[in-house]
């Protein structure tokens, strides 16, 4: 007999303001585009909890649709974006033109990289890992977290086991969806179930 399981839908935020930016702790609200975005992605489902990253470009758009679902709302602080430190806000190709040598590491060694005046790569997973476990020990059969491309990211290195230096080679379009069933209880055994 298979084991009960629940199901967790990961949610990208929509399109923010600020253009093409390292925006890590940076808090852009969402574009009109991007509100649109996430409506498209929510059309006709249903969760029992509501689980954001605190940021507006994440919280906004969570707030009014647990006000839509008449669902429960929480505030999740651990899975606010990865912070790029002195790179926060910058135009991601002047960062590259003029910081390549410091910003590849993210690529090519992300297990061992700290953003300058920011957060560690381990550091950002230790704290996205410690409000993921909350959500998986929680009763509710269907949840929803909406959160950033960089948590996505850490998220799936969790579920499918990658190596660090794979993580960045994920695509997690705006206002993507994730789907991952897992079981009630641990050990907590993983199945990707939609991505994109």
């Amino acid at each position: 007999m298979e084991q009960p399981r629940k199901t967790i839908d990961l949610l990208r935020h929509g399109e923010p303001e600020g253009g093409n930016v390292f925006r890590g702790r940076t808090n852009h609200p969402l574009t009109d585009l991007g509100w649109s975005q996430m409506r498209e992605a929510v059309k006709g489902l249903q969760w029992d909890v509501i689980i954001a990253s605190p940021l507006s470009r994440c919280w906004d758009f969570a707030q009014s649709l647990s006000q839509e679902l008449g669902c429960e709302l929480l505030q999740a602080d651990g899975l606010r974006e990865f912070d790029f430190g002195v790179w926060e806000n910058q135009p991601t190709e002047q960062v590259f033109a003029n910081d390549f040598e410091r910003i590849k590491g993210l690529w090519d060694d992300p297990m061992h990289f700290t953003a300058p005046e920011g957060e560690s790569v381990l550091d950002f997973e230790a704290r996205v890992l410690k409000d993921w476990f909350g959500c998986l020990s929680r009763k509710d059969e269907r949840q929803l977290i909406i959160c950033h491309g960089g948590v996505i990211r850490m998220l799936l290195k969790e579920v499918l086991g990658l190596p660090y230096p794979n993580i960045n080679r994920v695509d997690v379009p705006y206002a993507s969806m994730t789907q991952i069933g897992v079981n009630h209880g641990e050990p907590y055994y993983y199945q990707l179930l939609k991505h994109g």
